[in-house]
This record gives structure tokens, sequence and C-alpha cells, in this order.
């Protein structure tokens, strides 16, 4: 162990000498400062994205091609790059010791680099092997609210009062006691679905959150969906300044199934759809319904059916919303840019429906024609469902189990299981309708055939 450490040494050593940025003290494995060289003074506390590139130059790599990397000249084009309330933002550590000045006395300090997410690197250079040294790491949504809040940037604000925020209430408890993460957490844990797909560790212990309360628990956080380090062209407008850096697409285009295994696989869906798709319930099964979480399978028109029985219940359905260029986004996040006058903004991260974002597109003339028509669809949805639930008649002869139903669910006909099934599936949507229309009308008159049919 001894050797190896002295081995890492030496290779520190002759990086730093060849960046001309650290002294030949670190060789023997004593902390330096570094030299005006490396772009700072003895006493910088802030080193500079070129500093973090000797040892990470694949983050380096990726982030040089964000929108962050340039956040000064953002500035320096609409004239406010001497503006000490904007360069807080669009600087390293500007107003701290040692961060950033101007661009003529701290160039290597200018735009949204390393330090601003992770804090001053000086303390980690000096010694690479003191752990506690190394800046944090952290997917808090307060890292990147410390810039994206208030008025101008108000996507902290927005999201905070999201369900994304926090974690389900009902699952703290399970995820506390070392149960249900490896299942529910996927999608309901930012820690996670953080340690699974962005860490990508081989093994996430299912005692991952065992103990703690739900302020420690982390939900949806930016950099679940956002990818920090680098610009991913997964935005449906081109341009680096409408990158977003997403994870996943922003729109998809699945061939609509039926199948179990491909209607599971999160590889097929959009950004939204990563969660918000089916778990693969079917409707022979007994015990409950399935997840609140098939917003994109209704919004697809598809619906999973049992591997041995591939007959549609109601036919596969498109519809006009499938092929809205933004898809969820135009919907669930329409973005109002900063206006002087009003003095706010909107990113759309509160994910609250909002109808501005439906006219322009040649079917809804205005928000106000495009509410008319939401309005006239859910009332008939509305009504359709709470036939149907009373022509079914006693609950307790036709639920699933966990809704009231019986025990024993083998004397429940085929066809009753097949028209609570659609019930839920509309109902669990959540958008009485509005995902898909048509698709939701065919459900809703598939089940009235269906009941009519058994005299219901």
């Amino acid at each position: 162990m001894k050797r190896r450490s002295s081995l890492r040494s030496i290779v520190t050593g002759v990086l730093s000498v060849i960046a001309g940025s650290l002294c030949l003290a670190m060789t023997m494995g004593q902390g330096c400062a570094p030299n005006d060289g490396g772009g700072g003074t003895a006493t910088s506390q802030f080193l500079g994205a070129s500093e973090c590139r000797l040892c990470h130059s694949s983050h380096y790599d990726d982030w040089i091609g964000t929108s962050h990397a340039s956040a000064l000249e953002t500035l320096k084009a609409i004239g406010q790059d001497r503006n000490a309330f904007c360069l807080g933002c669009h600087t390293v550590g500007n107003g701290e010791e040692g961060g950033f000045v101007s661009e003529a006395s701290t160039p290597h300090l200018a735009g949204v680099q390393c330090e601003n997410c992770h804090g001053p690197g000086f303390d980690h250079r000096s010694n690479v092997d003191d752990r506690n040294a190394r800046p944090p790491r952290s997917i808090a949504s307060s890292v990147c609210g410390k810039c994206h809040n208030n008025t101008h940037h108000p996507t902290l604000d927005e999201w905070q009062r999201s369900a994304h925020a926090g974690v389900n209430e009902e699952l703290v408890p399970r995820f506390a006691a070392g149960s249900s993460l490896s299942s529910c957490g996927v999608c309901h844990s930012g820690d996670y679905r953080d340690a699974k797909f962005i860490q990508e560790l081989s093994s996430v212990p299912e005692t991952l959150l065992s103990g703690k309360t739900e302020a420690e628990m982390y939900g949806v956080t930016c950099v679940i969906c956002h990818d920090p380090h680098k610009r991913t062209e997964n935005a449906v407008e081109s341009g680096p300044a409408k990158d977003y850096q997403l994870r996943y697409p922003e729109a998809a285009y699945p061939a609509r199934s039926n199948s179990v295994a491909v209607l599971t696989d999160s590889s097929r869906y959009n950004l939204c759809g990563q969660c918000h798709r089916s778990r693969g319930r079917v409707w022979s099964e007994t015990s409950r319904p399935m997840h609140h979480s098939i917003q994109s399978n209704m919004f697809h028109g598809e619906m999973p059916l049992p591997d041995d029985d591939q007959t549609p219940l109601v036919a596969n359905t498109n519809t006009a919303h499938r092929f809205v260029p933004k898809q969820c986004v135009t919907c669930h996040m329409p973005t109002v840019e900063f206006d002087e006058t009003l003095q706010l903004a909107d990113s759309g991260h509160d994910f609250a429906p909002n109808l501005e974002g439906c006219s322009g597109l040649g079917c809804h003339p205005s928000p106000q024609s495009a509410e008319q028509d939401m309005a006239a669809l859910q009332a008939r949805v509305d009504a359709d469902l709470a036939a149907c639930y009373n022509r079914l008649g006693d609950p307790s002869t036709w639920e699933y189990t966990s809704e009231g139903g019986p025990a024993d669910q083998s004397n429940i006909p085929d066809e009753i299981k097949k028209i609570r099934f659609l019930y839920y599936w509309v109902l669990y949507d959540g958008s009485k309708g509005v995902h898909n229309p048509e698709y939701t009308r065919a459900i809703l008159t598939n089940i009235d055939v269906r009941l009519t049919a058994l005299g219901k």
C-alpha cells in the first residue's frame, strides 16, 4: 500500500510539472500553492477548469461544449459583463477570495465551471490523496438552485412546488426500513437512481436509505433529468442555448406494442417516459390495478397484454398529440422568457398543465379554445367512468383485491376483469382523456359495448 501511494505521488508530480501548475514539493507528498503560470495567486482558493482538466479531462472535454462554459459571453452580448448581480452566477467565485475579478485579470475563472458546483479545488489539488479535501459531489437541487432561482430563472422555486421535489410519503418509511428501494426507488428516489443509472454502480444496496428521514432523502432533483457535465443533443430544438443537457430524448416515437417486455423497456421512451410508463401489469392479474404511471402508454395508444393472448382489448390508437414536436413538454413545461415589465419568467418546472403551449400548432386557435375542448372531453370521461363503475355493481363482487374485491378472484369472469382493467387504464392515466382523446374515447366505447353485452 505504501509503495502504491508513493507511485501515485510521483505520477501526480510529473503531471503537475508538465502542466506548469504544481511545485516539485507535491512529488514528496507535500502541498503547494499554484504559481502565476497556473492562472491564480498564492492565496487563490479557485483554480479554474483548466486545472481540473489535468486529472478530469473527460469531464472537461464534455463541459467545454455546454452553455455553462460560455456563460460570461452571454453577459457580454447584452452589455452586462460588469454587473455584479449577474457575475455571481456567470463566473467562478466572483466576490469571494481568489474568485473572478475581471476577464482581463482572471480569465481562467470566466463562465460556469467545475468549482461553481463542487466548490474551490485548491485544497484538493494540494493533496490529491486526502479524501476529505476532495470537492463534494451532491445531487441536491440547492447546487443548481444557487443560480437557477428567483425572477430571472425561477427553476428551483417552481420545482419545489412539484411532486418531483420529494419522496412519496408512503415510500419514505419503506426506504428507511431497507425495503422497496430497488423497485420503487428507480423512479421515486433520486439517491437510488443516481447510484444505479448515473454512477452506474454494479450493486446498490437495498439499505442505501436505511434510517434516513424524509428530509435526508432526495426526490427527482435536477441532475436526475439533466447531465451537468455535457451537452447531450437530446432537446428537440437545436443549438447550444437550447440543448438543456437532457439525459434522455425530449421526444420519442416508439412503434406501438402490447408486449410486456417491450412496454417495460425504458429505452423506447422519452425523458418523461423513463418513469411515466407501464410496469407491465395486464388484465388477467387480480391483486391490484396497474401503477399510476401509464401516461406515456396512453399517449402512444397502447397497453400491455398477457403473453399468451396478444389480441388487443381495444385497437392501439394514435393521437394528434403524439406528433406535437415537444410532446410532454408542450403542455407541462411551456416556458416564458424573462419579462422586464412584469419582472418574471416561467421555466415550466412545476410541471403543471399549461394550455398556453397548445395554441399556435394548427389545432387549437387559442388557449381559451383548448381549455373549452379539454373541459368538454374531461366532463364526458368523468361521466363515462362513473357510469362504468355503477354498472359493474357491488365493488365487492368485481374489484381488485387491494381495492376491496374478493380475496379469491377465481369466480370473477374474464370479461369483467377486462372491463375493470380498461376502467382503471383510463382512470390511472390521470389526464381524463387529454393525453390521447381518440384512444380514451375508444376505450370508453368498448367498455359500454362489453357491459351492454353482459346485460349491465
